[in-house]
């Protein structure tokens, strides 16, 4: 249940269920829908996916240190003269009670002195909080941003060119992080009790983020209130799965699967874009021995 609550809250734009039988189907589907249905109804989420060819004017920092590639962003911190510079982009958010998750991926060093890629939380001018994958040391890291007085310390095996999802759960003082779903530490701290939220990369040729969620009470949601498209699933005659919905504007449609749904390993079968007008998508994919999940992604276009 724990893991199907992740699933709806922190990837709440995708509509998700499982593939095996047409019994498998129509179980899956009405055991998620009352999770993904609940998390919705609370406070605001603002999240980026990243889909987008540049980043949205909501994010402010190092911006030229941040570029879009294949739908995921990747943050550098390149300096043949160590220590390269911590580089940032964040949104401007309550972030006093609230939950903040990212997939980071550290994908190539600089010097190996301090990389990292990390998660920024509630900065406001000079300091702020850093919960960061310390690749050079294998640590986990929380500590403040303008003293680097550690808050947390743990060691941990952190491979190069692998995705970890990182989740920070912030209650006023009170600050719970969890890699992979998995705890590994908690801080009380009254030094910084709100400030922006983003990612940061250090001493790196090349950090990844993918699916920036900041989900509170306080927090001002760029997808609130955006309706989910509505799935119908069959099996056709020739051993296929047939996913169907109504596709309307101005949204792009990502289908997607996998094998692993906890995982960052999507697959994008399919892609619609609804510029002006309504029209039903459809898209089938062959039925396997493997149980394969789907979702259907519904971004903002823009294109209107």
């Amino acid at each position: 249940m724990a893991s199907l609550r992740r699933i709806a809250r922190y990837r709440f734009e995708a509509y998700f269920f499982l593939v095996n039988t047409a019994s498998t189907i129509s179980a899956c589907l009405a055991a998620i829908a009352p999770l993904l249905w609940s998390c919705l109804a609370e406070a605001g989420t603002w999240s980026d996916h990243f889909y987008q060819q540049t980043l949205t004017e909501d994010w402010s920092g190092n911006r030229d240190a941040f570029q879009i590639k294949d739908r995921v962003l990747e943050g550098v911190s390149a300096s043949p003269v160590a220590p390269s510079p911590l580089n940032l982009v964040e949104i401007s958010q309550d972030s006093t009670n609230c939950d903040i998750s990212c997939w980071v991926n550290v994908v190539s060093p600089n010097t190996h002195v301090c990389t990292k890629g990390a998660l920024i939380l509630r900065h406001t001018g000079n300091d702020g909080y850093v919960f960061a994958l310390h690749e050079a040391t294998q640590t986990i890291e929380v500590y403040r941003l303008s003293t680097h007085e550690m808050l947390f310390k743990r060691d941990s095996k952190i491979e190069l060119k692998k995705w970890y999802y990182l989740r920070a759960e912030l209650r006023g003082a009170t600050m719970t992080f969890f890699v992979d779903d998995q705890l590994v530490g908690s801080v009380t701290d009254t030094l910084q009790p709100s400030g922006s939220v983003g990612v940061a990369v250090q001493d790196a040729e090349a950090v990844w983020f993918d699916d920036f969620t900041i989900t509170g009470p306080n927090v001002a949601g760029n997808s609130d209130g955006v309706s989910l498209p509505q799935v119908s699933v069959v099996q056709d005659t020739n051993g296929h799965v047939v996913i169907r919905f109504l596709a309307t504007p101005p949204y792009d449609y990502f289908v997607q699967a996998t094998s692993a749904p906890l995982s960052h390993d999507w697959e994008t079968i399919g892609t619609f874009t609804a510029k002006l007008e309504s029209f039903e998508a459809e898209i089938s994919d062959p039925m396997t021995k493997v149980l394969r999940f789907y979702r259907v992604e519904k971004v903002h276009c823009g294109c209107r």
